[in-house]
């Protein structure tokens, strides 16, 4: 088996032999890593793993936590490896990088619900960097309850869909020759990446399937949710929604 080189794997670990779910266990997280990282992976060959395996494993992630990489820190979760607790919380406090803390973070939330999660949520949202989008955006699921609906509302634009001047807008300033339009529009979609996203989010969460069509097109649209925000209706079909999201990812990077 090749593993990469970048990785601290004892060589008579990596020399094996081993059982198909122990190698398919190194191959994905110190080998090929590609369908690990892109949330291709089925993690379900974890749970074949033996005890004695499982305890490899997870010190073998453990060992891997000082390079910091997104798949090594949530191997800690995919294994609930709960002594690898305070090594997570020693590397959140040397943290800086406001994506890695929430990557830390959601580890913790996993293995034993620290709340430190709910605060690197809130920092990463103040920010406005526009961390909260893609998987950032999804780890707003975990939280499992009513607040995941709250938070992804109080993320949302103050107005609904794209105003007239800027789908008239975006219409021209592609065209060549207006290159500042198009850095100025660029800015303005940048600005409302993150509102954008979370609109998208509780469209499909509600409706129970992908969208893929633009946040002005969405069927419901902010103040539809501000509107239904309190309604207990509402807010239990979408604790059911994220309930449902969160089991059906839970073999899934």
């Amino acid at each position: 088996m090749t593993l990469a080189d970048s990785y601290d794997i004892p060589e008579e670990v990596s020399r094996g032999p081993h059982s198909p779910a122990f190698g398919k266990f190194l191959r994905n997280w110190f080998g090929d890593t590609y369908a690990l990282t892109h949330g291709e992976l089925d993690l379900s060959f974890l749970d074949d793993l033996t005890p004695e395996e499982l305890v490899l494993a997870r010190g073998l992630v453990r060992r891997n936590l000082k390079l910091r990489q997104t798949h090594i820190i949530e191997g800690t979760s995919a294994l609930h490896d709960v002594s690898a607790v305070p090594i997570l919380r020693a590397m959140l406090d040397e943290e800086s990088d406001l994506s890695r803390r929430l990557t830390i973070a959601g580890a913790l939330w996993q293995l034993i619900q620290d709340p430190i999660f709910i605060d690197c949520l809130n920092s990463a949202k103040a920010s406005g960097r526009n961390i909260l989008c893609g998987n950032h955006l999804l780890q707003v699921l975990w939280l499992g309850d009513e607040r995941a609906v709250d938070f992804l509302i109080g993320m949302l634009a103050e107005k609904d869909g794209e105003s007239h001047f800027w789908r008239v807008f975006r219409r021209i300033c592609f065209r060549w020759p207006f290159p500042l339009l198009a850095r100025a529009y660029l800015a303005h979609a940048y600005a409302n990446m993150e509102g954008n996203f979370a609109l998208g989010l509780l469209n499909e969460l509600e409706s129970g399937h992908r969208m893929g069509i633009p946040a002005w097109e969405m069927p419901h649209q902010p103040s539809d949710y501000r509107k239904r925000r309190h309604d207990p209706a509402f807010r239990e079909l979408m604790v059911g929604a994220v309930r449902k999201w969160n089991a059906d990812m839970k073999n899934r990077r």
